[in-house]
């Protein structure tokens, strides 16, 4: 006779089927593909106009950028037409003046914040470093005598000095504690004599 508890069970192995996602599914399938379709659908309904506009901006600076211009909103002004834009010589040359310049001034004003950066990073050090030192001359009673004549060494106060329930014994009398190697004339034996017994 046997057990139930000692009889073989599951004895086989359980498989995908067809539909369950198994390898061979997963490899046929283009996951990144219908991720992207839905994410795309997502978006679409989230908010339809503005990638619509979106879209457009960007076909327009693609568009922009490889005819070799660069697109920026031109105001409208009635003069243009009377007087003709420079050249494209003189613009040219302009726009690469303009740009070294521009670039000259970014560099200088990097240098700027690098040096700033490091001036207020020195002054904070050598704050912290004076701040330690006064800390340490302050934490030895001994040194804080040679360098500051007026220090008192009396204890500070404390925090829970001023609390309404402190001190509340301050008036009673405390008894004083004595010993006594009599087991009937002890204080306990007394105190216990008079709780229980009275």
């Amino acid at each position: 006779m046997m057990s139930a508890k000692d009889q073989a069970s599951h004895t086989t192995l359980k498989f995908r089927q067809p539909g369950q996602g198994g390898p061979d599914q997963l490899t046929k399938d283009d996951l990144r593909g219908k991720l992207e379709v839905e994410e795309r659908k997502h978006s679409n309904s989230k908010n339809e106009g503005f990638t619509e506009a979106l879209s457009k901006d960007m076909e327009l600076l693609e568009s922009g950028k490889q005819e070799g211009k660069i697109l920026v909103p031109k105001a409208i002004d009635a003069d243009d037409e009377d007087n003709p834009g420079p050249t494209d010589d003189e613009s040219d040359d302009d726009d690469e003046d303009e740009e070294a310049e521009l670039l000259a001034e970014l560099e200088r004003i990097k240098k700027e914040r690098e040096e700033a950066a490091a001036k207020r990073a020195a002054e904070e050090a050598s704050a912290e470093a004076s701040r330690m030192q006064t800390e340490l001359i302050r934490g030895n009673p001994l040194i804080v005598g040679k360098f500051d004549k007026s220090a008192d060494f009396q204890v500070r106060k404390r925090w829970d000095d001023d609390v309404v329930f402190r001190n509340q014994e301050r008036g009673e009398v405390k008894a004083q504690k004595r010993y006594i190697n009599d087991t009937i004339r002890n204080d306990f034996h007394r105190r216990f004599l008079n709780r229980y017994i009275k």
